[in-house]
């Protein structure tokens, strides 16, 4: 009756281990899971405030291009107009070479920040 007491022990104790290891193991994966949506969620917010300032930029450059000193800038830039009472001239620059061609969108390389 001791033997069987003891081996009963034993079991009981085992399921107590087998049971505590996996709350253990259950826990340590929730950590996880719960660390990488957070790192996710911090890049997705690193990324929304990127597309929110190049949302801001692009907004301020379609505001400028529709104002009147755009229009005239072009026009200036363009066709050579000249308001009467300004002396025109033309400034002439080398060109620039291959390696030296800005990168980016058109519309970076058009509106400079």
């Amino acid at each position: 009756m001791g033997l069987f007491r003891l081996g009963r022990s034993r079991l009981v104790f085992c399921a107590c281990l087998l049971i505590t290891g996996y709350f253990v193991y259950s826990a340590g994966i929730d950590a996880f899971r719960s660390k990488q949506l957070g790192d996710e969620r911090d890049q997705a917010a690193r990324e929304v405030a990127q597309l929110e300032d190049k949302k801001a930029y692009l907004e301020a450059v379609r505001d400028y291009v529709a104002s009147d000193a755009y229009v005239e800038q072009q026009a200036r830039r363009q066709f050579g107009y000249v308001r009467s009472g300004e002396v025109p001239f033309v400034v002439i620059s080398p060109a620039l070479q291959q390696e030296e061609q800005p990168a980016g969108d058109w519309w970076q390389r058009l509106f400079p920040r």
